[in-house]
Formats: C-alpha cells, structure tokens, sequence
C-alpha cells in the first residue's frame, strides 16, 4: 500500500517527484506513471522496483510504519530539541539610532533603558548553567534596536564569559553606523559573528533606512564602516531585507553585491504586522530572486544563509523542526530591563507575560510556565495540516510573529512562509532531477 506520507509534485509538464515526505528520497516520473503508483497499480513493477519504492517510504507494508515514523520524529523532538535553550538574545538598549520605515520591531518611543551589568551577568550564569546540565554549546546574540548603544555591555559580557570559559559564542546584527577602530579589533579578537544590515544599492537603502528624526539616508556612512571592516580583515556579512523596491531592480542588486564583495549574506522576508494579501505576491516573487541570487553568485564564492537552511535539511536528511529558534522554545530573549520573552520579535511589547531574569533561580523554572510552552506547540509537529504537507521536512514553520500579525495567531500557520517552502522544495527537486539526467547521459 502507498504510504499516507507518500506526496507527488508537479515539477514541470509532464514531470512528477513522488517521495515520502519524512525520507525524502523522490523518484522522478510522468504523469501515467505517477497515476499507476498513487492508485496501487504494481502489476508492471518488477519485485525489485517495488522494494526500493517500499525501501524509500513510497510503499509501505501497513499503516503501523506510518504511525512509527511519525513516532520517531517526535521522540527526536523529544530528545533533541524539548527544553533545551541553546540561543540567548540579549537587548542592550530599548534605544536605535535609525528609524528604518519596515521595522517589525515596533515604535521606540520610551525613555531610554540600558540593560544593568548585573542583569546581564545573571542572564549570562543561568544560560550557561542550563547549557551545561543539556551538555551543549550556546550563542548569544546581541539584538536591538542598535546594540552598539551600549558596547560597554557588550564587552562586559563577552570578557566575563571568556573568563568564565562559559561555551558560548557570539553574534551581533548591527546596522553598523557606530563602528570605529576600537570596536571593530574588540569584534575580530572575539572572533564575533557580525552581520550589517543593509538593503542595496544607494537609491534603495537610503530609501528605507534613514537616520533618527531626520529624512537623511545612511548609505555613504555605512560604506565607510564596512570599508573599515575590510581593512582591519573582519569576518563579517551583510543581513539584507529583500524590500518590494528592490524585487523590481533585481540584476542592478546583484551586480552591486558582486561590486561591495561580501561574501556572507543572509536575506531577510519581509514581516508583514497587518492583515492583507500583499504576502502572497511578495513572498513568491522574493524567494525566486532570492533562488536566482544564489544561482548567480554561489560559484563566485558567496555564501547565503537562508537558502542554505533549505539545502542542508533536505540533502543532509536533517529534518527541519523549526526555521527559528523562538518556534519551539529552544531560545530566550533578554529586553533592557530584565524581562524574558521568547521571541526577539517581541521584546518591545507592551505586556510581557514570562518574568524577569532577575526573579527566577534556573531556567528551567520556566518550563512549567504555560506562556513558555505554548512556544512548543507553535512547532510544525505540534499541527496536524503540517504533519501531512508535502514540504514538513524542511519547512521548520515559519514565524510565529507573522502568523499572529497577518493570520490571527502563533497557533496558526504563517502561510506566507509555506510559499517560500514550496516554491524551494521545486527548485530542489528540479536541481535533483536535472543532476539526475545528466549522471545517467
């Protein structure tokens, strides 16, 4: 009998991939072939052909394998990703230096609030705490607004660690304007994962991000920065929202990114915080450019975070539990004054439902809390319609965010990102087969 996992894709005309959606190994058929398969008709295979259709999940002897191998996924959950904070965000400052008109973080209109050395420490002792109980190695990120409003905290933060021999590493997204000598050694000593923000060229970056209270866009400074950057030979990449303006000026884009020479990139989707139809275009017209860039520059050397996600899930056979780390509770964010949240999607919002570091023993006091752990079940897993996409493998689910500004909820599906899944699934399909006639020439 077929496999209630077994799905089939339409690649091109008269072109199908059939594959178990939880082993993804696809065969490559037409359209009769497929119909004779989906339908249980094996008379023309040979015993052979129909143990490798049953070796690959296509084909499965009774319903109790499916029911096992959803089992199996779960217990890795269980396993592997269930209460186990591996990512800490902390926030510095509730204060930015731009005010960039597509932020999803929100207004920043308080008064200004640093984060205390001590509760940067705390935050610090029981993350590392935890990480040593699970037995695995952290990362810390540094998160804004801008972070380098408060580079003291950095520092201290990153020397106290490094003293402690806490197996932690760090990140740090940026939009990079405050940079200077000092910084930057600090940065390449610490071996510091920087990723800039930027949008493109000039004319699209200054159109987007523009300096606090001003109408004045940030291009040329921020050239001059990550010119710096290079001459003191720091590891560093560009985090690159993939605005609408530049979707229409997609080969200018990429011969600019060719000319600035950044190897490391990673796109960013656009977060949509309103209810309204204007993902569904977006977001196919960004993942095929985001797919064509990396068709175009991967050979000259350039590395993209996004895509590789979708990459390494499928062809090293690592199933996607979450594309976030929020998804599933396996990160914590630090606001300003203390507050954990989950998200760091969240840390300026009104109401924070998780208590203060400050006021918590260990981490693991808030695995018994619900507003902890209903991040669990925001998981693909968690949802019946995801355990039985033909995508589950590599989708990870999305942003909770995005699914509770534009659908109604965290519980429910961002289906805006199961554009971006699908559409990747085909182009990987099609890399597949294409490598697959070519092998057999």
């Amino acid at each position: 009998m077929i496999s209630k996992y077994t799905k089939s894709i339409l690649l091109k005309r008269n072109l199908y991939a059939i594959y178990n959606s939880y082993i993804l190994e696809p065969i490559f058929v037409n359209k009769k072939e497929k119909e004779k398969i989906l339908s249980n008709n094996f008379d023309d295979m040979s015993a052979e052909e129909i143990k490798y259709l049953k070796k690959i999940g296509i084909v499965v002897n009774d319903e109790l394998i499916d029911k096992k191998t959803i089992q199996i996924v779960k217990n890795s959950y269980k396993k592997f990703i269930e209460n186990k904070i591996t990512i800490m965000y902390l926030i510095p400052t509730n204060c930015c230096n731009l005010s960039c008109k597509y932020c999803f973080i929100g207004n920043l209109t308080s008064s200004e609030i640093k984060m205390k050395l001590d509760t940067a420490k705390k935050a610090v002792d029981l993350f590392a705490e935890h990480l040593a109980k699970i037995n695995e190695n952290g990362e810390i990120f540094f998160y804004g607004a801008e972070p380098l409003l408060n580079f003291s905290l950095i520092e201290y933060v990153v020397i106290y660690c490094k003293q402690k021999k806490y197996k932690i590493k760090f990140s740090m997204v940026s939009n990079g304007l405050l940079l200077n000598e000092n910084i930057i050694e600090f940065i390449k000593y610490n071996k510091i994962s920087l990723g800039i923000s930027i949008d493109g060229p000039k004319e699209i970056t200054n159109t987007n991000r523009i300096y606090k209270n001003s109408s004045i866009g940030i291009y040329d400074d921020l050239i001059e920065k990550i010119t710096l950057l290079k001459q003191h030979n720091v590891n560093f990449g560009l985090s690159i929202t993939v605005a609408p303006i530049f979707l229409k000026s997609q080969d200018m884009f990429i011969d600019w990114l060719k000319s600035l020479n950044v190897k490391n990139i990673s796109y960013n989707l656009l977060h949509f915080t309103q209810p309204n139809d204007e993902w569904k275009n977006y977001y196919k017209e960004a993942v095929k450019f985001i797919y064509k860039s990396n068709n175009q520059l991967f050979d000259l050397g350039f590395n993209e975070d996004r895509i590789n996600r979708k990459y390494i899930a499928f062809f090293e056979k690592k199933f996607k539990f979450s594309d976030c780390g929020a998804v599933g509770g396996n990160q914590i964010t630090i606001c300003p004054d203390g507050t954990i949240e989950v998200c760091h999607g969240y840390w300026n919002s009104e109401i924070h439902k998780l208590p203060n570091i400050n006021n918590i023993n260990h981490l693991d006091d808030l695995f018994v809390l619900d507003d902890y752990n209903c991040w669990k079940n925001y998981m693909s897993i968690k949802k019946h319609k995801c355990i039985n996409c033909p995508y589950v493998y590599i989708c990870g689910g999305g942003c909770a965010m995005q699914a509770r500004d534009v659908f109604g909820s965290e519980k429910n599906i961002d289906k805006a990102f199961c554009i971006y899944t699908k559409i990747m699934m085909k182009y990987i399909l099609l890399e597949l087969y294409d490598e697959s006639v070519h092998k057999n020439r």
